[in-house]
């Protein structure tokens, strides 16, 4: 039988143990896919992983937007940027549905701005003021319809911590 590549000649306790730790983590998925479909080294990922890792993300956008909007002392700015958050909020469905906390809160606040006696409301626009309380209106409607309370997963932690979706 005539050898397609290196990795035929070489035991698989070589490769593994020799040449995998070397290796960049492009270059070790590269040489498992060189080996038989048998030897090939499996790494399963942790249950939820995918989900917490978009929900990290989700975080991450949703928190930057919000700490910009509340540093902002331009009213014109902090309306288009307040228009945002209510905007980016259903792209991230996950994080409506399986965080209880920031469900309620955010839910609070969107009955807050669709009240028309809010003091900050004085320093909106009126364009803003309709935009903002149509796009509360759809997102408390959506909740309610599109978006139920699945089951909590749990993102708490530092963002920069080792997070890792495999299992150990």
């Amino acid at each position: 039988m005539p050898c397609t590549h290196l990795f035929d000649e070489l035991p698989t306790d070589m490769i593994y143990y020799e040449i995998f730790p070397y290796l960049d983590y492009n270059s070790r998925v590269t040489a498992n896919l060189l080996l038989p479909l048998k030897d090939r080294l499996r790494t399963p990922l942790r249950k939820n992983s995918s989900l917490e890792f978009s929900m990290r993300f989700a975080a991450s956008i949703m928190t930057s937007l919000i700490r910009k909007q509340s540093r902002t002392k331009n009213n014109i700015a902090r309306n288009r940027l307040s228009l945002k958050i209510w905007r980016t909020m259903p792209l991230f469905p996950e994080l409506i549905q399986h965080n209880s906390r920031f469900r309620a809160v955010v839910s609070e606040k969107a009955i807050e701005f669709m009240d028309p006696g809010l003091e900050d409301m004085q320093r909106i626009t009126p364009y803003t003021r309709k935009t903002l309380r149509a796009l509360c209106e759809g997102f408390l409607l959506s909740l309610e319809t599109s978006y139920p309370f699945l089951y909590e997963v749990n993102i708490l932690g530092n963002p920069l911590d080792n997070w890792t979706a495999v299992t150990n």
